[in-house]
């Protein structure tokens, strides 16, 4: 995931760099919400995601001891993304609406037009 492409809760600088063997998530409820994720095996393009916002995620460390943490918002979304890879997936595949997957540039562009769309309603 490149966070700045990402919305709004895009800092996890206070989570631990953590490496995770065999892991398995779990959703803590059915409350999804929609993002933007791009990724570098996917060069240049930016979807609109659907992902838990809340689950449990678990695994073993490299020296063998088990982890299990609870992660919410983008926090959340990080875990699910990169465990995607190791099952093959890429974000596309979990986007619901194929349209909303664009270049970057013109995703900047659609959000422009969102914002100024915005300020004319108001």
């Amino acid at each position: 995931i490149m966070p700045s492409l990402v919305g709004s809760e895009m800092c996890i600088r206070d989570r631990p760099l953590t490496i995770l063997i065999n892991p398995t998530i779990t959703p803590l409820s059915d409350a999804m919400s929609e993002d933007w994720e791009a990724c570098l095996s996917v060069p240049e393009l930016t979807g609109l995601v659907p992902r838990w916002t809340s689950i449990r995620y678990s695994g073993l460390g490299l020296d063998g001891e088990p982890i299990e943490r609870i992660a919410d918002g983008f926090h959340a979304r990080v875990v699910q993304h990169e465990c995607d890879h190791l099952d093959g997936i890429l974000y596309p595949k979990r986007m619901t609406d194929l349209s909303m997957l664009m270049f970057s540039e013109e995703r900047r562009h659609y959000m422009k037009a969102a914002e100024d769309g915005a300020e004319e309603i108001e």
